[in-house]
């Protein structure tokens, strides 16, 4: 009967801990290469208990720019600004951060989103 307790409670305790990001991939659309790109997101405790929010890695050359604070209570949220530089960059390009916690579902992935054009070589 113990085992069951435990485990019933390691689930109660899984379910508590659930971060969201809205919205989870933002499109920047076409933009020359060059264009210094930036994005703001929302990061959403959606959990019964407090996450702490321990790093926001960016898979790229890109940039978290800013976030508020490392503790978010339940039902809180913070925005994070990221950017991303798209020198030397050409075609579709789909840039992941991650956002390491202590939520259930870390890291918790977002995406920006975008194509980069070339530019001219003749400056037309």
């Amino acid at each position: 009967m113990g085992r069951y307790v435990v485990f019933l409670l390691g689930i109660g305790w899984a379910q508590a801990l659930f971060l969201r990001v809205h919205p989870p991939e933002q499109h920047f659309g076409r933009v020359a290469q060059g264009t210094l790109v930036k994005a703001r997101f929302i990061l959403l405790n959606e959990g019964k208990a407090p996450i702490q929010i321990q790093e926001i890695k960016p898979s790229c050359s890109c940039s978290v720019l800013s976030w508020e604070r490392r503790s978010l209570p339940p039902g809180d949220s913070i925005a994070v600004e990221v950017s991303f530089n798209t020198a030397g960059k050409i075609g579709r390009q789909r840039k992941s951060f991650s956002v390491v916690s202590n939520a259930e579902n870390s890291p918790t992935l977002f995406y920006l989103v975008g194509e980069v054009e070339a530019t001219s070589l003749y400056g037309d």
